[in-house]
């Protein structure tokens, strides 16, 4: 009787051990399983938040260039108008929005700069002072990184630019008397983003130079 009593409790304490093991084993299980689970939410989490931040980048580039102005600061010689841009920057003057109203025009700078395999979407802004330095004031402005991007990204042209007679992409603009049609940013690759701004004017109407010649205003 005693001997039946030891078996049994003998498998007792088995049992409960095999059961804690097999415990064991399903939390640690599902301890993995919550782990991955939580890494692939924070990569939705992140990537969420790049989008959130390219979106808004994106926003404040159409919505800043889209309010360009064609000032003609050059000379009787030469009319110029403040709009310059390359492939990896574009600077130009612009009429602030009423709720940022200072009683002055802004200069903006938008700049793309590596990061990585990437690049980084720079933005810079500065009064516009009537002293003959151009854009020169922006190169003391502090940059605000607007979004990082994963992938190469560049500024072109679609217009006319001087001595060309045909209207096309370009991947610069030079100094001259016509601002482009319009802005695209894209990637290299052709994935997104990519944003289109059409400028609403491209002919100088306002003289900002010392000396004002025929056709300013």
């Amino acid at each position: 009787m005693i001997g039946v009593r030891a078996r049994e409790r003998g498998l007792t304490l088995l049992e409960l051990v095999v059961a804690v093991t097999v415990l064991a084993l399903a939390v640690l299980v599902a301890s993995d399983g919550l782990a991955v689970l939580g890494r692939a939410a924070e990569r939705e989490r992140r990537a969420a938040v790049a989008q959130d931040s390219e979106e808004s980048a994106l926003e404040l580039f159409r919505s800043e260039l889209g309010r360009a102005l064609p000032l003609d600061w050059g000379v009787i010689e030469e009319r110029r108008s403040a709009f310059v841009g390359t492939a990896e920057r574009l600077r130009f003057v612009n009429a602030p929005p009423e709720y940022r109203a200072h009683g002055s025009l802004d200069l903006w700078e938008f700049a793309l700069e590596e990061d990585g395999n990437g690049r980084r979407l720079v933005a810079r802004r500065a009064p516009l002072v009537r002293d003959g330095t151009g854009f020169a004031r922006l190169d003391e402005a502090e940059p605000v990184v607007l979004a990082r991007f994963d992938r190469p990204l560049g500024f072109a042209y679609w217009g006319r630019p001087r001595d060309e007679r045909e209207a096309r992409w370009w991947p610069d603009w030079p100094p001259g008397e016509r601002l482009p049609l319009a802005v695209r940013l894209g990637a290299e690759d052709g994935r997104p983003p990519a944003t289109v701004v059409r400028l609403a004017i491209d002919w100088p109407r306002t003289c900002l130079g010392r000396r004002r010649g025929r056709g300013c205003e």
